[in-house]
């Protein structure tokens, strides 16, 4: 009997061993896969700030080139006003010239053939014409602004003229 209860106390032993072992392994394999848990959302993280990076630097960019862009739609509309100031200046001079002629042959009574204005040059530079409003757009920086003031568009203006004569 005092075998067999040696015996089994080996075999306890050997089973609250083996629990031990056991536990112990989980422990290990549960604190491993904690650790790649961690590292994997680590990773994810670092992946995000990346991309977070790489989109503010996209984002600026595209912020540039707005701001180039309608900085350029500025200054061709008022390109635009003054051709089409100019091209009713024309108009205007083609107009009287032709009434000019007109005069002077019946004056000297010559029969002389003085075509009118095409109409739709009278429409679109005629003294009828009301200018088209532009478009909004946010504002111009400072030293952008200074250059559309009425002073210094009538200095321009007046040295375009000047090169014309």
């Amino acid at each position: 009997m005092a075998a067999a209860l040696a015996t089994e106390g080996a075999a306890r032993r050997a089973a609250a061993a083996t629990e031990e072992e056991r536990q112990r392994n989980r422990k290990k394999s549960n604190r491993l896969s904690a650790r790649r848990s961690r590292m994997k959302k680590q990773q994810y993280v670092d992946g995000l700030a990346v991309e977070v990076e790489q989109l503010r630097r996209e984002n600026d960019s595209m912020r540039a080139g707005v701001g180039a862009v309608l900085q350029r739609c500025r200054l061709v509309e008022q390109e635009n006003r003054v051709l089409l100031a100019h091209a009713r200046e024309l108009c205007s001079a083609l107009q009287l010239r032709n009434s000019q002629l007109r005069l002077l042959g019946e004056v000297a009574s010559v029969p002389l053939d003085v075509p009118d204005v095409a109409d739709h040059l009278m429409q679109l530079y005629g003294r009828g014409m009301v200018m088209p409003p532009l478009s909004p757009l946010p504002p111009l920086p400072p030293q952008i602004q200074m250059l559309f003031q009425p002073d210094v568009m009538d200095a321009v203006s007046m040295l375009q003229g000047y090169e014309s004569i």
